[in-house]
């Protein structure tokens, strides 16, 4: 355990500290070859790729993060995936690079789940663009506080409507995250806009939150009637609290 917590700390310090402890470079090497620990393997794959505590090599440094994410250690796979994506330590090869990512970022670490999300939106890297894409990977970013992420969802809720993704749940899922603050700051007036347009797809959610929004005059100027037209929509489609309100909404 206590081999666990050092060696915790020094991937932490890798970028700021030599390592001048002789033993410690032996034991994580030992862990890392002998045992076989992910974490030890990526920590002496850094060691290497940077030169601390060891001279620097980086064909030992691609041999053991390789190592460490064969075992799908996540930081391993990241970081092979930024390597393979410059030609700083290895030749560049994107199709690589983004095996290494997708697996990263579907481990749930929210760097990867975020330069996914730029892959697809961009189209680089042998990716098709896809903003549908980039959106969820973003969303998924942003909901484990991606700083970054956050500030992509916000400058895409701000956009012409004939630049946001046609997907209705990717429309529904961001104006849920606004409405509910998942991920982004709480923005009733992005929420509306979002469900509007899942909405006019026939999105009953979107409909029912639409209608709720309009009823409360959240993000939009309250008004019963058009609350009423949301979910009249979305209680034909068989939405119980919408068929609730629809016929009720008079005294709502």
């Amino acid at each position: 355990m206590m081999k666990k917590i050092l060696l915790g700390v020094l991937v932490v310090s890798l970028p700021f500290f030599v390592i001048a402890d002789h033993d410690l470079t032996d034991d994580v090497f030992e862990e890392a070859k002998y045992e076989e620990s992910p974490l030890a393997q990526y920590t002496l794959g850094l060691m290497y790729l940077q030169g601390r505590g060891v001279d620097e090599n980086k064909k030992l440094a691609l041999f053991w993060l390789k190592k460490s994410a064969d075992q799908d250690y996540y930081l391993a796979l990241h970081r092979l995936g930024k390597i393979y994506l410059s030609d700083d330590v290895a030749e560049t090869n994107p199709e690589v690079a983004v095996k290494y990512i997708i697996r990263a970022a579907q481990k749930g670490y929210a760097p990867s789940q975020y330069l996914l999300g730029t892959l697809y939106q961009t189209g680089e890297s042998g990716l098709a663009e896809n903003q549908e894409k980039a959106l969820r990977w973003f969303n998924l970013a942003a909901g484990q506080g991606h700083k970054m992420a956050k500030q992509v969802l916000s400058g895409l809720s701000s956009e012409d409507e004939s630049n946001r993704p046609s997907d209705v749940q990717t429309a529904f899922d961001t104006g849920f995250n606004f409405l509910k603050g998942r991920g982004v700051d709480r923005d009733y007036k992005q929420a509306a806009e979002w469900f509007s347009k899942a909405a006019e797809l026939g999105h009953a959610d979107a409909q029912y939150n639409l209608g709720e929004l309009y009823n409360k005059g959240h993000g939009v100027k309250k008004n019963k009637k058009i609350a009423q037209k949301w979910y009249k929509a979305a209680a034909e489609q068989g939405h119980v609290k919408a068929k609730y309100r629809a016929r009720n909404c008079a005294f709502c």
